[in-house]
């Protein structure tokens, strides 16, 4: 029998088949080729392990635990997953992580890549390390292999301490962490996995509980070996379950009395409302996340959306009403307050998530 996944020369270069890849794809280059292979290999290894959720994103280890950073568009996760490696730190990949049910990532022991040519904002101590340690390349990307102990192997397991969001911003002079609400990190954690047909209900029964006890921070930075040298010595010793960092929350400056964005007309202030039996609700912090069974679609609210969606909960009530108790809770207009209700009763509605009362 044929394996599934097969890479053979080809008179451009080399040719993989594989599931994911039934016409076959021409890759010029050994590095491109392997490139290729690693990410099926990788695929096919989370497919089959069922108890497994794979995740697209670097992970490193500190103090004993996990950090991870979830893909964001060209926000250099892998640089960074390099650049903590040149600061002493142990990684377990910078793409991809399987993670169990209890909170632990597995790594896959793939060595991290580099987009070539290097950015020449680099350190040098960056530039140096890349270029001492350097495996397979080509014109766009270069392997760096972690010397001694430094990359995980293929199945050893650590227990997730943070998760880490990514903004690259050259014009910064120094890295700035700032805590963020839990629901941050869920939102990037349901958008950056490989369980495609996976419900959402599962989803959710496999992330949530981790969101619930591991900080979810932002890091700002320009340089990469600065920021993983910060971010290192920021989390060393205060990643411990059910301990938050020593870093300030980001909050408004304002109270938010809407409960989720939208430019929906207002539903007429006298109707009641209830919500519906086929909505399942996810408390994670001062948040509420709403999944409609059959829909398979996920909704956010914030805290004054949780405080409406638990008085729905509990009997009908009209936007008029719920709009009388925000006004008095935040100390604002009436008028103002009753129209951001109406305007979210109008989303959830539409959403399927309430339905007037009879």
């Amino acid at each position: 029998m044929a394996p599934a996944i097969r890479l053979r020369r080809s008179p451009g270069g080399y040719l993989q088949r594989s599931p994911r890849l039934p016409r076959g794809l021409e890759l010029p280059t050994s590095t491109a080729a392997v490139c290729s292979l690693i990410a099926d290999l990788g695929g096919d290894y989370l497919d089959r392990e069922v108890s497994l959720l794979g995740l697209h994103c670097a992970s490193v280890e500190v103090d004993g635990r996990l950090v991870l950073f979830p893909e964001s568009h060209r926000a250099g996760k892998s640089t960074l997953a390099v650049a903590f490696s040149a600061a002493g730190y142990r990684l377990f990949g910078d793409d991809v992580l399987g993670l169990t049910r209890e909170g632990e990532g597995v790594a896959l022991g793939m060595a991290p890549r580099l987009r070539l040519p290097l950015q020449e904002s680099f350190s040098p101590p960056l530039v140096e390390y890349a270029e001492a340690h350097a495996g397979p390349e080509d014109s766009r990307y270069r392997f760096v292999l972690p010397p001694g102990n430094g990359l995980a192997e293929h199945g050893e397991r650590c227990a997730v301490g943070a998760l880490v969001l990514l903004e690259r911003d050259d014009r910064l002079t120094s890295p700035d962490i700032i805590r963020l609400q839990p629901g941050e990190g869920l939102l990037q954690l349901l958008a950056q996995n490989f369980a495609y047909h996976a419900r959402p209900e599962a989803l959710m029964a496999h992330l949530l509980p981790l969101m619930e006890r591991v900080p979810c921070l932002l890091l700002r930075y320009a340089e990469p070996l600065a920021a993983a040298r910060h971010l290192g010595a920021t989390l060393e010793g205060g990643m411990q379950e059910n301990q938050g960092c020593d870093i300030g929350r980001r909050e408004a400056s304002q109270p938010d009395r809407r409960g989720a964005p939208g430019v929906n007309d207002p539903v007429p202030a006298q109707r009641r409302w209830v919500t519906s039996r086929e909505v399942r609700a996810y408390p994670l912090g001062q948040e509420l996340f709403l999944i409609q069974s059959g829909r398979g679609e996920i909704h956010r609210l914030n805290e004054t959306g949780m405080m409406i969606w638990r008085l729905l909960d509990q009997e009908s009530l009209a936007g008029k009403e719920l709009g009388e108790l925000l006004a008095e809770h935040y100390g604002e207009p009436l008028a103002s307050v009753t129209e951001d209700v109406c305007r979210l009763l109008s989303g959830l509605a539409d959403a399927g998530l309430v339905t007037a009362a009879e």
